[in-house]
């Protein structure tokens, strides 16, 4: 087990690292951390989270932090006691070296040890292995005024093991390895003076006087002009020493080894094969880039496929991807790495594939022929005799090829050698599936802590780590796509004065995105512009036309509909684009665009002759398909709902169904973000709202709201808000009653109940002016459950007949019993139980008789609670005990979780604590997993509390009722009282 503080604040667990909690819970963790062996006393503690700002309820709420953290020890399979309490205080009983800050200190330690007993080598190892413990920003994000000293201390203790460590490696003789660290550390840091004395010593040890003394000289200048100092005396002394050419800075304490794999290749013939005229050595591969980031798994995936020395074919190693997806960077990184395989030389080809000007076979086999030494005179006319004699002089050699941009598999295959112990590395954007390639890599998005790493590598960790939460949102601006990386990068560097918000706020509008993603020659709008000018007019047209609708992807059916296209034809055109790397294909029949790559095609000029109602067909022809597919979705969902007859004249079409709920429901997941993104696209477009097109986009988010639970229900509703509000203003009731039917349904489910109050009495209001009997039953039972989770149970059971009259009315059976069920609850919670029962009965009869197995579950819960108010407990256990094991066989976890906590109250009331205590521990477990069911989280905690406190457990009745005190208070739930009572007592 191990602490962490040298980045964000957790506990390791064998390979699980677990965060510490709340930033104050890590706030607490780090104090007894930091202070491991030792007692710290509460009022320290509280000091040392909250400073003077300490609240009157401060040692209750560190008790709960203490209980919660002994909950993370002993899910994690610690002694929970490893917290122990000790006098007024806690005590964390571990090693200190167990945590991450307490072992880079020993480790410090131990360094300075090593070295002043001149064990340099032990030294380094030390420095490397603390400096190697940081993670990020120490403490990251943890509030107080101890982490604010500590996170300060430690930032001071890693930047002197950096500096120890630049100092040894000067002294072992490695000027030339410490150069490009110290500049970089310079430049992060300029105020430091110690630095600047070790890279005037590196460079006057690799020969650079002339550049150690202009160094003294800028340090001069940073520091008159930041401070108003001079260098102090060890500075000015080492720069005489400087221009006396002091010998004595170029003392080592050793003689540096050769680098591992610098040897020169051994020659078998005892004669090497660059000694002839009829073979050159070339070595052409561009440098390497210093700040290469990532790219792990790819690395290794290349590395051995070229330096495989047991192959027995051609090595030959694709890479494909989009532009500015990296592909030339890892490409230069792989060839660096496996040259030494390759003595004979590495020859190197732009093939400038995604441009107009494509290097041809031939010319790019005459420039390889001429690097190997074949005379100019002596190159073949022909392709295919170019080719020829290239294979010829590579027989029985080892070269490495890297052809960067390929275009196609034309392009390459007259490149490749015969020669078996010869490699070759390609790159392109779409993948080429004519060249036989022993290993391909098809390169994606950085992650993003590769993202983060380079932005770190460029633009420097120490700013980086200081704005880390701006950093994550600007490499998510980027798309994580790495030359959008790199071009922010460059710019943060180039400009010390912004803060990484400020570039985040000037990417947030994606009008200008592109146009601020651009330094110097790079450009990531560039990138896409080379693929898109080659397309046919037809791809091109596609590839314009579904970026306003393509969000976050589309299906090919989806495509072809908003095309006007067969899918047979959409899928040519839509492959194409994704050949073209303009496109990707996540999953067969379903394609997206990168983020950048949209962002290019909507700030595309329309072609002559075009105009914006072309591009608001293709929303509308997407807006049909769609509701005709969510409207068979729905009456697979909720078979014989009136509101399927609504909308089903205009939507059924042939062919439209599925083959059954589970169809339907992958179908709803599937397209629930492109179909809000849809009605998003028809309320943001100009002029006077089309009243068909807002009751089409109101009856396609009803449709999809039947699978509330499978789709991202709260995103809908916002745009059923904006859909509300449109309607609303253009007098088309029955859209704005069933847009707020959805707000009023999503704030319920997230128990934001004054909201979906209000939405819903608006729903109701404009149903009734529009006569959508359907949707106004659905409100007016959405009102009767605001009503009870609000306590006003007679208001509750008043909306819920209203419900119960409309469901009558229009023959819908199963709601007609479901409303029955809720009236009756409300009229249990209202001290009405001997009403409720007969009630619960008759439902329970024709759900059996229906053979509705969730509608069964749920009545015998109600009659279980009905039961329980009416001192009937061993009758009440009885129902429950029947709704559990329906809820078994029928897997239905959350109505088994409801009876769990139910059985719960009605056990404890009977003095049977032990099973109450497992019943209600299985249904916290549950809820605790569960988003938007924070009402049954609440209850299931309350019931636990009771329980506990009755069983004794008064540590555990404590940290359960301030819990469920939490849950109500932030739900806005009424119950928050008698949380806050339990909590008392």
């Amino acid at each position: 087990m191990e602490f962490f503080v040298l980045g964000s604040v957790g506990i390791r667990f064998d390979d699980t690292v677990v965060p510490g909690g709340s930033p104050q819970q890590q706030a607490t963790l780090a104090a007894l951390a930091l202070r491991a062996g030792h007692v710290v006393p509460l009022h320290e503690l509280m000091s040392d989270v909250w400073g003077e700002a300490a609240p009157g309820s401060a040692v209750m709420i560190l008790r709960t932090y203490v209980w919660k953290l002994r909950k993370l020890l002993e899910n994690g399979g610690r002694d929970p006691q490893i917290l122990a309490s000790a006098s007024d205080g806690y005590r964390l009983i571990a090693e200190p070296l167990c945590v991450d800050a307490l072992r880079a200190e020993h480790l410090a330690t131990d360094a300075a040890h090593a070295r002043k007993a001149e064990r340099y080598d032990e030294c380094a190892e030390l420095l490397a292995e603390a400096v190697a413990l940081w993670r990020g920003e120490p403490l990251a994000g943890v509030p107080g005024p101890f982490a604010d000293h500590q996170r300060s201390r430690l930032a001071e203790l890693r930047l002197h093991l950096l500096e120890e460590r630049f100092d040894l490696d000067i002294l072992l003789g490695r000027p030339a390895q410490v150069i490009p660290a110290l500049t970089g550390f310079i430049k992060e840091r300029p105020l430091r003076e110690r630095p600047y004395g070790f890279l005037m010593r590196a460079l006057f040890a690799a020969g650079r006087q002339a550049d150690a003394l202009s160094v003294f000289a800028g340090a001069r200048d940073v520091l008159a002009a930041e401070l108003g100092l001079d260098p102090g005396p060890e500075l000015r002394a080492l720069h005489q020493r400087v221009l006396e050419g002091d010998p004595a800075l170029l003392t080592t304490v050793r003689t540096q080894a050769p680098a591992v794999g610098a040897a020169i290749p051994e020659d078998p013939d005892g004669a090497g094969r660059g000694a002839t005229a009829a073979f050159v050595r070339p070595a052409q591969l561009p440098a390497d880039i210093a700040d290469f980031s990532g790219r792990a798994h790819a690395l290794a995936s290349l590395h051995k496929a070229l330096a495989d020395e047991e192959r027995g074919a051609l090595a030959v190693a694709t890479v494909s991807g989009m532009g500015g997806i990296g592909k030339s960077a890892l490409a230069l990184r792989v060839a660096h790495r496996v040259k030494d395989a390759y003595p004979d030389g590495q020859l190197y080809a732009d093939l400038r594939g995604t441009s107009a000007d494509a290097a041809t076979p031939a010319t790019v086999l005459a420039s390889f022929l001429s690097a190997l030494g074949v005379p100019r005179q002596e190159i073949p006319g022909s392709v295919e005799d170019r080719a020829r004699l290239f294979r010829t002089v590579l027989d029985g050699r080892r070269v490495l090829l890297l052809l960067d941009d390929a275009r196609d598999a034309a392009q390459v295959k007259p490149l490749l050698p015969g020669a078996v112990r010869c490699g070759v590395l390609v790159t392109s954007r779409a993948r080429l599936a004519g060249v036989p390639s022993g290993s391909h890599v098809q390169l994606a998005e950085f992650t993003r802590a590769e993202a983060l790493s380079l932005l770190r590598h460029i633009a420097g960790a120490e700013r980086i780590d200081q704005e880390e939460p701006a950093a994550v949102a600007l490499v998510g601006a980027c798309a994580h796509l790495p030359l959008a990386v790199r071009i922010v990068a460059a710019r943060l560097a180039a400009r010390p004065g912004w803060t990484v918000a400020h570039l985040v706020a000037r990417l947030a509008d994606e009008r200008r995105r592109l146009t601020e993603l651009r330094a110097d020659d790079l450009a990531v709008a560039a990138v896409f512009e080379l693929g898109y000018r080659q397309l046919p007019e037809e791809q091109a047209r596609a590839f314009r036309s579904l970026a306003p609708v393509t969000w976050p992807s589309i299906s090919l059916e989806a495509a072809a509909a908003a095309l006007a296209l067969s899918e047979h034809d959409a899928e040519e055109l839509l492959e194409a684009l994704v050949d073209a790397a303009l496109m990707e294909s996540p999953e067969p029949g379903r394609y997206r665009y990168h983020d950048l790559g949209r962002d290019f095609a909507l700030h595309l000029p329309r072609p002559d002759g075009a105009s914006a109602d072309d591009d608001f067909a293709v929303a509308r022809r997407l807006l049909h398909h769609l509701l005709h597919r969510a409207a068979a979705a729905f009456q697979r969902m909720v078979p014989g709902d009136p509101v399927h007859s609504t909308i089903a004249a205009t939507a059924a079409e042939p062919g439209d169904g599925f083959a059954g709920l589970a169809e339907a429901r992958e179908w709803v997941v599937a397209e629930s973000d492109c179909a809000v993104h849809t009605v998003g696209l028809l309320l943001r477009r100009p002029g006077s709202p089309d009243p068909v097109l807002l009751t089409t986009a109101a009856d396609l988010l009803v449709a999809l709201s039947s699978f509330g639970q499978d789709i991202p229900y709260a995103k809908m509703a916002v745009t059923s808000t904006a859909l509300a509000d449109t309607a609303t203003r253009a007098g088309v009731h029955r859209a704005a009653g069933r847009a707020h039917f959805i707000c009023g349904n999503a704030a319920l489910q997230a128990t934001r109940l004054g909201q979906a109050r209000t939405h819903s009495e608006l729903a109701a209001e404009s149903c009734r002016r529009a006569g959508d009997r359907a949707i106004l039953q659905q409100a007016y039972n959405d009102l009767g459950v605001i009503a009870q989770f609000e306590q006003r149970y007679d208001d509750a059971a008043a909306h819920f007949d209203q419900a119960l009259a409309l469901a009558r009315e229009q023959g819908q059976r199963t709601a007609e019993l479901f409303t029955t069920l809720n009236a009756a609850l409300a009229r249990i919670r209202g001290g009405r139980a001997a009403e409720a029962l007969p009630s619960c009965e008759e439902a329970l009869g024709a759900l059996r008789a229906m053979a509705d197995p969730h509608g069964v579950a749920h009545a015998l819960c109600v009659r279980g609670q009905a039961l329980h108010e009416l001192d009937r407990p061993h009758e009440a256990l009885a129902s429950y005990a029947e709704c559990l094991q329906v809820c078994e066989t029928e897997r239905i976890p959350g109505q088994r979780a409801q009876a769990h906590y139910r059985s719960a109250e009605t056990l404890r009331v009977l003095g049977r604590i032990e099973p109450a205590l497992d019943a209600a521990g299985r249904a916290v477990s549950y809820f605790r997993t569960v988003p938007d069911r924070a009402r049954d989280r609440g209850y299931a905690l309350l019931i636990h509390a009771r329980t506990s406190f009755d069983a004794g457990h008064l540590t555990e009745a404590r940290a359960h009722a301030a819990e469920a005190l939490e849950v109500f208070t932030g739900a806005g739930l009424p119950e928050a009282a008698q949380a806050a009572a339990q909590l008392k007592s």
